[in-house]
């Protein structure tokens, strides 16, 4: 698991980005947040998730939001 905080949200469209502790901005998608019944994510959030492959490059996925 990696952490992070997230820089922005869009929950209409489902989208947005994190921001990894060194810096670095990976994609995430709504579908992939699987923590505690979040169904959202607000910027500032912390949350722990899993860097994988996309064909765009790194993206999150398994994203927990305590």
């Amino acid at each position: 698991m990696v952490d992070g905080t997230v820089t922005w949200f869009d929950s209409r469209r489902g989208v947005g980005v994190i921001t990894l502790d060194d810096g670095t901005e990976v994609p995430v998608a709504g579908s992939q947040i699987d923590g505690g019944g979040v169904q959202s994510l607000r910027p500032n959030d912390r949350v722990a998730f899993t860097l994988v492959d996309g064909p765009e490059g790194p993206r999150a996925a398994e994203v927990w939001a305590p």
